[in-house]
């Protein structure tokens, strides 16, 4: 990731600046001791002591970061253990489902309840485990040039049925100009799919979602418009924060744990792309704007 790569150069400059400082300080001070000049003696200590605690400060963050990842691998095998049985599960409530026609209708509805919120249960797992990776490093795995217009047409199928549910109405123009980018094409669906489904959760009924793309001649520019509850201004720190939610989120989102705008963002980051949101006038909900670099053509 690139705040990764960034972190550690960060790390490498303040420990070499911290090392070269302490060198050069206790040099000075031996060459002090050896030519009884102790007039400069209080700065020199000054910048030992402050050279030894930048190294100190650089070590300490070190561990915590590699204790982090300590605890993000426990974390990723208990996902993997519990994905396992999950899946399971879900093979044997979609074999059941199929031979449902003659069972009564009150079964049938519990048998599609627990087919869904299985599905919920497994997309957040998987969802915990990429952004457990996506701090560790990078997640793509078949990064390709593929077309932006298709794949914001596939994710859109994918939410259809949510905005059915929800009584939304998505607005999208099928035909968009060809929008060459590279991306991962399974991340990048997970990406889109959660801005939309955060969309169409966050509405009010009925509500409105418009996608537009906008190809410019070195960024493609996806812009999602809701027509829902908008974001406070006291919970705008927290959008793309892992895990954390607004107070109301729970009323119109009780299944989500507060992880998919951060995925969203993590893996946009991948692709060399940015996703930003803006709050809009009163009643006009929120809109997100992700850009990508084109591929020159």
């Amino acid at each position: 990731m690139p705040f990764a790569s960034q972190g550690r150069t960060l790390r490498t400059i303040l420990y070499g600046g911290g090392t070269t400082l302490l060198i050069l300080d206790t040099f000075f001070l031996i060459k002090a001791a050896f030519t009884d000049n102790f007039v400069p003696i209080v700065p020199i200590l000054a910048g030992i002591f402050t050279a030894m605690g930048l190294l100190f400060i650089v070590y300490a963050e070190q561990r915590a970061r590699e204790d982090d990842k300590k605890n993000h691998r426990r974390i990723a095998r208990v996902s993997h253990q519990l994905t396992t049985p999950l899946k399971i599960l879900q093979e044997d409530l979609a074999e059941i489902t199929k031979n449902a026609a003659k069972l009564p209708s009150k079964q049938r509805l519990q048998l599609k309840r627990m087919s869904t919120k299985s599905n919920i249960v497994l997309d957040n797992i998987r969802d915990v485990f990429l952004v457990l990776q996506a701090q560790e490093g990078k997640i793509s795995q078949e990064i390709q040039a593929h077309d932006i217009c298709q794949l914001i047409e596939e994710a859109n199928k994918r939410v259809l049925p949510l905005a059915s549910a929800h009584n939304t109405d998505i607005h999208f123009k099928k035909l968009c100009p060809k929008a060459l980018a590279r991306v991962d094409k399974r991340l990048f669906l997970i990406a889109i799919t959660h801005v939309l489904e955060n969309a169409i959760h966050y509405s009010l009924t009925p509500g409105k979602v418009t996608i537009n793309i906008v190809k410019g001649n070195k960024f493609t520019r996806i812009i999602i418009q809701d027509r829902g509850i908008g974001i406070r201004k006291s919970e705008a720190d927290i959008v793309f924060k892992p895990f954390a939610r607004g107070d109301d989120a729970a009323k119109y989102d009780p299944d989500g744990i507060g992880i998919g705008l951060a995925l969203s963002k993590l893996i946009i980051s991948e692709f060399k792309g940015t996703i930003t949101w803006a709050k809009k006038t009163p009643g006009t909900g929120t809109q997100f704007e992700i850009r990508l670099p084109l591929l020159s053509q």
